[in-house]
């Protein structure tokens, strides 16, 4: 029986930050300043830029956080509370999207000792305390929490109402949402800090032991510069030091009648394959929408993996994705609810002049399915594919074991057109 377990990915090549510089203007010998990066350091004078700082400061602007480039599903996440309370403790930030993923902040200082020891099963804790909790309760204790946002005497007093803002939207779809990513322990965690310096392979250690939990580990560096001038002003500038990758493979085993999930022995290799909480969300969303798709479709990743054809997955897409040195193509875009769009490939094959190899490429996907033809673009600049009917082709018509293959071969075909090319 498959699980998941949790891997810790260190983006090394970004340890560390050049000057900060403010420029008064473009022009060619305007004056520079080289900006002063404040100290986090308790006691010191710059003491309020402390932890409880950093928590109202990522609640007020959460676009701080650049989670979205690791996980799009939280493009859209709404700060909803600080302090919630779990027998755990006390979760620094909360923050939830309308389609139900939840993320969970912890704020430390990073050159306190006690919080490069403890930080990591801390946020951990919270996630396995929050992986049991009904929608109910989970909402509850947001309730009991310093909300973001108090509700005016019209406003229900509901988690719904707060991170729907007013929006028309399904309020049981939001609570079966929520309630799924609670089961499943599906969280984004992300640690903020002012500069993580040791410990990280000790953090990979002891997530390795927290099989069965889908949550994923986001650690964010905050840097604030002081600005010159009365005004007191500061710039704060994060990125994203490391993160992890759920990856699809554990080890289910029954122990005095009951089920306990571990970690894999690695030593005896065997593939894995990696998730992110994106892309669980876009391949719950296809299956609901195309039942049976989402193990046709993975299948089929797998055998255009060594074409160097790799999933690009945002919060409603998934794009196959075909990147050389001289560019990157798309080869068709899977909507979330199974919809086959080539628009964009038909597009970008008539900006490149290669409105032929596309024309061919095209043709071969055709003959799969009757279902399926070959189209000018409603602009005229170039070619797409369409389905013979109204609506959107279903990449389901194209992903049977037959399918499959034939699809695989035009990707072959289209490749080997597109560099025959690119040497003429």
């Amino acid at each position: 029986m498959a699980s998941s377990y949790a891997t810790l990915h260190v983006m090394a090549d970004l340890a560390h930050y050049g000057d900060t510089i403010l420029i008064a203007s473009l022009l060619k010998d305007s004056p520079a300043t080289k900006l002063q990066r404040i100290s986090f350091v308790q006691g010191s004078e710059r003491q309020k830029y402390d932890e409880i700082w950093l928590q109202d400061l990522v609640m007020r602007h959460p676009g701080l956080l650049p989670v979205a480039q690791v996980e799009p599903v939280f493009d859209d996440m709404v700060p909803v509370c600080r302090e919630l309370p779990l027998k755990a403790g006390y979760v620094d930030n909360v923050f939830v999207t309308p389609n139900g993923d939840i993320a969970i902040v912890e704020c430390k200082l990073w050159r306190n000792p006690e919080a490069r020891r403890k930080v990591i099963a801390q946020i951990v804790d919270y996630a396995s305390e929050l992986s049991t909790l009904s929608y109910e309760a989970f909402e509850s204790a947001v309730l009991r929490a310093q909300l973001t946002r108090q509700a005016t005497s019209e406003e229900k007093r509901t988690l719904f109402h707060m991170v729907s803002a007013g929006e028309e939207r399904d309020e049981a779809a939001f609570h079966d949402a929520v309630t799924r990513t609670l089961r499943r322990g599906r969280i984004l965690l992300i640690i903020v800090g002012d500069g993580i310096r040791e410990g990280l392979e000790s953090m990979a250690e002891f997530l390795q032991k927290h099989a069965g939990l889908h949550f994923r580990l986001c650690l964010v560096e905050l840097a604030i510069f002081q600005l010159p001038g009365p005004e007191g002003g500061v710039i704060a500038q994060s990125r994203i030091l490391g993160g992890t990758t759920n990856i699809e493979r554990g080890i289910v085993v029954l122990n005095d009648s009951r089920l306990e999930v571990r970690p894999p022995d690695v030593r005896h290799g065997g593939a894995a394959l990696a998730s992110t909480i994106s892309s669980e969300s876009f391949y719950e969303s296809l299956d609901s929408a195309a039942p049976g798709t989402k193990a046709n479709l993975q299948a089929f990743l797998a055998e255009i993996e060594p074409r160097g054809v790799k999933p690009d997955i945002t919060a409603k897409t998934l794009t196959l994705r075909w990147t050389k040195d001289s560019g990157s193509w798309n080869l068709g875009t899977i909507s979330k609810k199974g919809e086959l769009w080539m628009d964009y490939h038909g597009q970008q094959a008539w900006n490149l002049n290669l409105t032929d190899e596309s024309h061919r490429y095209l043709e071969s996907l055709a003959k799969i399915t009757p279902a399926a033809y070959v189209a000018p673009l409603g602009s005229g600049a170039g070619w797409n594919l369409r389905k013979a009917g109204p609506g959107f082709l279903s990449v389901s018509e194209l992903l049977s074991d037959t399918g499959r293959k034939i699809w695989l071969a035009a990707i072959i075909a289209f490749q080997h057109d597109v560099l025959s090319k690119q040497q003429d």
